[in-house]
Formats: structure tokens, C-alpha cells, sequence
């Protein structure tokens, strides 16, 4: 901390309200101004120093250093230097301007692709490969190329729709922030053949960022985004036919709940070979929940669900099934545990058939009594933010899948934005929102309608 003197600081300008000579013997006349930069004690605390810049002609100072002795009985000293300066402005010394950090380089753009990938009959390439700024190591074109489900961690899988071909990627390139030149390309990532012939037994998908429902910026783990699932072993001969059947699969699943869905394209699928890494996680984990039943362990039916897990949709389907699942769920929404809770709003979120419809007269008021029994309490550096609002934001976003628009609903949500208005005004604007939703009111800003 910096040491100060009665009222005497550092980086305040001070004029002399009383002429004095200080005991160095340097003498300063009355109406003398300067700016203080360092006020300092000798090693035993019997001298006072005070750098200061005098101020001069012209603008101009001078640096000076004003001596006192803190035993002093009369002219400048401890206790009495409101008698001989009087405090002005703050003046902060001039920055020294910071070295100008070298511009990055360019990422060099891998070399160009090949002109023909018919020579890898749909195998994955050995070695690095550039495909550029398409996905699949084939020559049939983007506009059959799909993802393979459930993607990989850090890497990129993709597939052929026309041709079957599996690749394994990952994107590279430059967003032109700093250099001006943008790019995107994709490098085939050496998988081993087994490998990628496990992972062509996993379904297709085509996923929708842009159609997602607009509420308000929240955790990527609620956004669920509209998807397309096709099979492993679908395969189409032209464009014509890619569209009939995407067509065709959409109608089909339309009815049918995002696990299902799921359901309905996984054909058996084995357990990993040898050699499936962690970036394929993923898929271990998706595998595995395909494998299990209502009846299976539920810690472990719990963890698959989680909203961050990618088989969360399928083992909140299997928690749905079970007898005591009403229950369960209830008290897995009320749990302090995170991921208990994670569970809860997985099962909340695709939880119809437990209730007669969003007028179920058991609904509402379970649901109500965990969102008023939320702690309430300041977020931690977090201004105007209420210590539950996530949990808070995950109930809003399961409400409004379901629908829940009985009038029960809307008048407790109305009572809960009243009492949260001046703790959590972003609350009470969500709780705004899904109202909105649940009596058809498009919520979607004017350039996206």
C-alpha cells in the first residue's frame, strides 16, 4: 500500500499554502504547486521523503525531494502538513506506451486437395490429407455428406450418403482477424481402418443450427437443435432421390420423440474394437446406452442422462419407463446435486406420457413448488443474478418443451417474475419469454421472423 501523510498522496497535485524551508535547507515559497509521486520513510522511521514535480514556467517541472523530520516540532511535519498544502486533482503519471505486439502470421493453408479421391475406394486415408473445404475423402460432392452421430470430441466425422465413405477430420484454418486472409480447410486425421469401420455402423445426421427455438442466450446443454437421423447403410443414387428421402424420413419422425429417432436409425451396433481413442468417446458412451434397459443400474441410467452426456435423450426415454418415474424425477428436480439434477431436466423435458396433457392438474404445482423453493441468494460477483439462476433457466426451458400452459402455470410464473423482478431482471425477462411461448407468441427477433 502506498504510504501517505496526513493528507499528503501520491499523484495528487498540491499547492504551498505557507511558505517553509524543509530540513535539507530547500526552500519553497508560498502558492509553489507540484504533483506528488512517492511519499517515503527511511529505514527508521525518523525521516519523512516526498518526490514531488514542481511544477515550472511553461508547463515545464522540475523533480524534487522535499525532506522532513517526523520528530519535527514546527514547520512541515506528521500531524501538521494540512498547514502548509492544500489538496488538488488527481494527476496520473503518462503511461509508457506498451511495445506493439508483432502481427501474428498467417496459418499456412495446407497444400491443395486432390484433384480425384477414387483411388481410396472410400477408405480413410494413411496419411494427412488435405480435402479442403469439404469433409469426406470422396469425389461424390458435399451435398451428400453427412455427419455421423453422435461426433466426436475433438475431431469431425463425416459421411457419404451416396458412397458410403467414412472420414475422420480435423478443421484447420485462419478466421482473418488479424491477417485479413480467411480459410477453412479439413485434414484426414490416420484412424485405423477397424476403426472407422466400427463407426460407419453409427447413423447419419443432419442438424439444424439455425432452426432452433429462440428464447435467450443459455447453456448450449438446453438448445436443442432440429435433426435429421438416417441410417448407417442408407444409400442414394443422385440428388433427386437424396431429397425423396429425407422427405421421407422427416414425416416419419416427425411423431416421434428425439430418442426414438435416434432409436429407429441405430441398427446393432458392436462393442469398440481395439484401438478406439479418446476422441471417439462419444460413441463408446452412445453404444453403451443402446445397450441398456429401465431396469438397468440406475446410477448408471442417472449419468448417461445428463444434459451434457450425448445419450442423454436415450436414457432419459429408459428412466421415463419406469414405474416409479413420476417420483423419481420429482425428486431428482428438488436434488442438490448437479448431476442428479442434469438428469431430472432431461427427463422433464420429454415427460408427456407420465402426465394426461399440459393441463395434468400433478404438474403444475410439483413443478411450481421446486421453482419457489429455489434459493434465492445474491450470485457470487455476479450483479443482478440469483444463485439458482441456471437451475432456474433449465425448469423455464423444460416448461416451455412441454408446453405446460395451464392457466396454474402461467399465474405461478407470473407471481415468480413479480418477486424476482429486482433480484434477477434476466429471469424475469426469460419467465416473460416462455409465457409468451406457451400462448403462441413468436419470441423471435423481427430479422429472423
Amino acid at each position: 500500500m502506498a504510504t501517505t501523510i496526513d493528507h499528503l498522496e501520491s499523484h495528487h497535485r498540491y499547492t504551498v499554502i505557507r511558505g517553509f524551508t524543509d530540513a535539507a535547507g530547500l526552500r519553497i515559497p508560498i502558492e509553489a504547486t507540484g504533483v506528488i509521486r512517492k511519499i517515503s520513510l527511511d529505514p527508521g522511521y525518523t525521516t519523512i521523503f516526498i518526490d514531488w514535480d514542481r511544477d515550472g514556467a511553461n508547463g515545464a517541472s522540475t523533480p524534487e525531494r522535499l525532506t522532513f523530520d517526523f520528530k519535527a516540532t514546527d514547520g512541515p511535519r506528521n500531524n501538521h502538513m494540512r498547514e502548509y498544502f492544500e489538496k488538488g486533482e488527481v494527476v496520473m503519471p503518462p503511461r509508457e506506451p506498451k511495445p506493439q505486439k508483432p502481427a501474428p502470421e498467417a496459418a499456412p493453408e495446407p497444400r491443395a486437395a486432390p484433384e480425384s479421391f477414387a483411388h481410396l475406394k472410400g477408405q480413410q486415408p494413411s496419411g494427412e490429407v488435405s480435402l479442403g473445404d469439404q469433409k469426406v475423402a470422396c469425389d461424390c460432392g458435399a451435398v451428400f455428406h453427412r455427419t455421423v452421430w453422435p461426433d466426436a470430441l475433438n475431431l469431425r466425422v463425416n459421411a457419404c450418403l451416396r458412397c458410403g465413405a467414412v472420414t475422420v477430420t480435423k478443421q484447420v484454418g485462419d478466421d482473418g482477424r488479424f491477417t485479413g486472409d480467411s480459410w477453412t480447410a479439413y485434414l484426414t486425421v490416420p484412424t485405423p481402418q477397424h476403426v472407422i469401420d466400427w463407426l460407419d455402423r453409427f447413423p447419419r445426421a443432419a442438424i439444424n443450427h439455425g432452426g432452433a427455438v429462440w428464447r435467450w442466450p443459455m447453456s448450449a446443454s438446453l438448445v436443442r437443435y432440429p435433426t435429421l437421423f438416417y441410417p448407417a447403410d442408407l444409400r442414394v443414387a443422385d440428388e433427386a432421390e437424396l431429397k425423396a428421402v429425407e422427405q421421407a424420413l422427416a414425416e416419419a419422425q416427425a411423431p416421434l420423440s428425439r430418442a426414438h429417432r435416434q432409436i429407429a436409425a441405430c441398427g446393432r451396433i458392436p462393442t469398440p474394437p481395439a484401438g478406439v481413442g479418446t476422441d471417439f468417446a462419444n460413441f463408446i458412451t452412445a453404444q453403451r446406452a443402446l445397450g441398456l434397459e429401465p431396469e438397468s443400474d440406475l446410477d448408471i441410467l442417472r449419468s448417461h442422462a445428463h444434459l451434457l452426456s450425448p445419450a442423454s435423450e436415450l436414457a432419459a426415454a429408459l428412466l421415463l419407463r419406469r414405474d416409479d418415474a413420476r417420483a423419481m424425477m420429482i425428486d431428482w428436480l428438488s436434488s442438490s446435486d448437479e448431476g442428479t439434477f442434469s438428469a431430472g431436466i432431461a427427463m422433464l423435458r420429454d415427460s408427456r406420457p407420465l402426465f394426461s396433457g399440459p393441463d395434468d392438474p400433478k404438474l403444475a404445482p410439483a413443478l411450481l413448488d421446486i421453482l419457489n423453493n429455489l434459493p434465492t441468494g445474491k450470485l457470487k460477483d455476479v450483479p443482478d443474478r440469483i444463485e439458482s439462476c441456471l437451475r432456474f433457466e433449465a425448469l423455464l426451458v423444460a416448461i416451455a418443451d412441454l408446453g405446460a400452459s395451464s392457466m396454474q402455470m402461467q399465474d405461478g410464473l407470473r407471481a415468480l417474475r413479480v418477486k424476482l423482478a429486482k433480484k434477477d431482471p434476466t429471469l424475469m425477462q426469460a419467465m416473460g419469454l416462455v409465457l409468451n411461448e406457451l400462448n403462441g407468441v413468436d419470441n423471435r427477433p423481427e430479422q429472423y421472423r
